[in-house]
């Protein structure tokens, strides 16, 4: 494991593997990078330095400790960080689970987890938070996670990831792959298996210009159309696929 990996400089250069996990697997809050391809990674890190990529959400804590980590980070760094990351095999530990009424939650830990056992209708969101609360504060990276989404989102997702309604928007497979778990031969990184939560971010994210830049063109026109509940059928269908 590469030092800028497993090693933090100061309470402001957060070491990689805090967030991202050791083994990429990531946390909702932030993004899973494992098996994402070298040069993307890379990409996506120095668009962060440039700040073509903002958060989706202005001040979004998890944007800002990693605007701060990276700031300074040599290309030398970001080359093994990238190297590392993109040869883990990405795993998935959440169940995207199609529900009207969902546990009531509460915000700790920068998510929500589960409240007091009552239910609460969902509604147009995605509601996605550890099944052990305790488990998530020790970042284990074998916690595993729910996703709640709208009754029919999945399928919704799927068709228009694969068809685009009739022109709405633009497949899918072209740049992802037709089982979005993209490859060398496409443009676009895998999709398959990421946080529904996170990929909602990134397409809202695209949709609102917070994802700026040359690499970040070819999606602003998928997104130009879709509505938030599209955005949500997209995220839970990607997230419920096998990585």
């Amino acid at each position: 494991m590469p030092a800028v990996v497993a090693a933090s400089h100061s309470n402001q250069k957060i070491a990689c593997g805090y967030c991202h996990l050791p083994d990429g697997s990531g946390r909702p809050e932030n993004a899973k990078i494992a098996g994402l391809p070298m040069g993307y990674i890379m990409a996506q890190v120095r668009s962060i330095q440039t700040a073509e990529r903002q958060p989706a959400k202005r001040e979004w804590g998890p944007s800002t400790r990693m605007k701060n980590a990276v700031a300074d980070l040599s290309d030398k760094e970001i080359a093994e960080a990238a190297e590392y990351f993109s040869h883990l095999k990405t795993k998935s530990y959440v169940r995207v689970l199609e529900r009207e009424y969902v546990p009531q939650h509460e915000m700790s830990c920068g998510i929500f987890i589960p409240a007091d056992g009552r239910l609460t209708r969902l509604h147009q969101a995605i509601l996605e938070m550890p099944i052990d609360a305790e488990r998530f504060e020790r970042r284990d990276p074998h916690t595993a996670y729910i996703a709640y989404v709208p009754k029919g989102s999945i399928e919704r997702g799927r068709q228009l990831a694969s068809a685009g309604d009739n022109g709405r928007t633009q497949p899918c497979a072209a740049c992802h792959g037709a089982d979005l778990r993209s490859g060398p031969q496409f443009e676009g990184p895998p999709l398959a298996g990421r946080f529904a939560t996170y990929l909602f971010r990134q397409l809202y994210g695209f949709q609102s210009g917070a994802r700026s830049g040359d690499s970040a063109q070819p999606m602003r026109s998928v997104v130009a159309k879709l509505t938030q509940a599209d955005m949500i059928d997209l995220a839970a269908y990607a997230a419920s696929l096998n990585p």
